[in-house]
């Protein structure tokens, strides 16, 4: 699964960059922060979608029934239907005055929730069954599918309406196909019957979700009404970048490993090493190029996005730097939501989100639209320092590596031009965090790394 996430990792890179240029290029920031916006609040019913029953039938021991995933199904449509006409409403309240309407665009971005129950059977079954190489191919595929529709919108001047049609058709085609992989007929009407110890056993990790959503979306509903959609669309680019970079892989790896650690839950020294191993691939993966963004912000957006993108460069960097310390954090948040209590995750996101959104109003004026950022780095520092002792103990040296990374890499983006800068500061950002890696963990880190890029190779694991 390590190894199908690497080659995945290798050729999301450029599809990545590709896409993010075409996005920079061809639309304006006010069309990505409508969109932002837009996306936010169709998204709001697929964050309620079964009521945690996908979420109980994952961490369940026996595959679930083909009744009880024919009920859930029918339990996400419904939710779906009937949440239609409210989505109208906020859209048009949501709407932006000089703008088009927001009404026939939302109706068209909220067919993939419509049709998200067709495909729960097949989000349950690939997560217990790890059929993970299969999704990895279809993920490439999507990207592909976007980004051309993306380009050719984008080349017809079709702004918010071009990333809306994007977004839909490739999201729309994704739900048929994993449709036809594991094929589901939802019941007619939705009685939970015995499945209400499901539901109650499922509930408070799916509220976890939910907020962790409402989380997600901070740049969205909070950015709005405090900085417009221009400076949402600053925002979400500068995390639609760091996504591409790297988070996406990051958060690939933890839906891997959260079925895994519900399979192997009772075997602490197993656990153990599948988190130690998760927490590294994340750091050489994942960390490392979003370090180097973080570092190469200002030649990255001069070189390649153009100047217009120039007033995110501070959102970018402080992103970019949150994405890192996050990439951490998202293997130890799988084994928390399967091995603590629900509660658990529930009560640490909470805590989390209020402290994120006291502190970007406290900070709007002052900062602009640096504060959400500022924000969340702020809140996710003291959380990696409140989980470390609970589950590991080799954290810091990756992220003092990374921390190498970027102070490197951001002297010399000041010291060159952009393009000698984006080419020393990225050989001599991974060459510092070796560095620290081989003078501080020599007789730890340093040996399961090597073992770690061995088992990566195309040969496999050693023998």
């Amino acid at each position: 699964m390590t190894a199908v996430a690497s080659v995945r990792q290798v050729l999301s890179l450029p599809l990545g960059l590709v896409s993010a240029i075409a996005l920079a290029r061809l639309y304006a920031p006010g069309d990505l922060g409508r969109f932002g916006v837009m996306a936010f609040v169709v998204s709001i019913p697929a964050m309620v979608g079964d009521f945690g029953l996908s979420q109980a039938f994952v961490r369940q021991r026996e595959d679930p029934a083909p009744q009880e995933l024919a009920l859930a199904a029918s339990l996400q449509f419904w939710i779906a239907v009937l949440a239609f006409p409210v989505i109208l409403l906020v859209a048009r309240w949501a709407e932006v005055r000089g703008a088009p309407s927001w009404l026939a665009l939302v109706a068209l971005l909220y067919l993939p929730t419509l049709l998200g129950a067709a495909a729960l059977r097949a989000n349950v079954l690939v997560q217990r069954r790890l059929d993970f190489a299969r999704l990895a191919f279809l993920d490439l595929g999507q990207q592909i599918a976007y980004i051309t529709l993306l380009a050719s919108l984008g080349f017809a001047r079709a702004g918010v309406a071009g990333l809306v049609i994007a977004t839909a058709t490739t999201q729309v085609a994704r739900q048929v196909v994993l449709a036809l992989w594991y094929p589901v007929r939802p019941s007619a009407l939705p009685r939970l019957g015995g499945l209400k110890d499901v539901v109650r056993s499922g509930l408070p990790l799916h509220l976890t979700g939910i907020v962790s959503g409402v989380h997600a979306g901070m740049v969205n509903w909070l950015g709005m009404p405090l900085f417009g959609p221009v400076g949402v669309g600053y925002l979400r680019w500068s995390l639609d970048m760091t996504t591409r970079v790297g988070i996406g892989l990051a958060q690939a790896i933890g839906q891997v490993l959260f079925p895994t650690v519900a399979l192997i839950q009772d075997d602490a020294v197993r656990l153990g090493r599948v988190l130690a191993r998760a927490v590294r691939y994340n750091a050489l993966l994942v960390g490392l190029p979003l370090a180097l963004l973080a570092g190469l912000a200002t030649p990255v957006i001069s070189a390649v996005f153009g100047g217009r993108w120039l007033p995110a460069t501070t959102a970018l960097q402080i992103l970019a730097l949150h994405m890192t310390a996050g990439a951490i954090l998202i293997p130890l948040d799988a084994a928390i939501r399967v091995v603590r209590p629900a509660g658990w995750s529930l009560g640490i996101i909470l805590v989390y989100l209020g402290v994120e959104v006291a502190l970007a109003l406290a900070l709007a004026a002052p900062l602009g639209i640096v504060a959400i950022p500022v924000a969340h780095l702020s809140a996710t520092v003291p959380l990696i320092v409140v989980l470390r002792p609970a589950w590991l103990d080799n954290v810091c040296l990756p992220l003092l590596a990374l921390a190498a990374t970027f102070v490197v890499s951001h002297w010399i983006a000041g010291a060159l031009a952009p393009w000698p800068a984006l080419v020393v500061g990225s050989a001599a950002g991974a060459v510092a965090a070796a560095v620290v890696v081989f003078a501080f963990g020599r007789a730890t880190i340093w040996p399961e790394l090597l073992r770690d890029l061995r088992h990566l190779s195309p040969a496999g694991p050693p023998a």
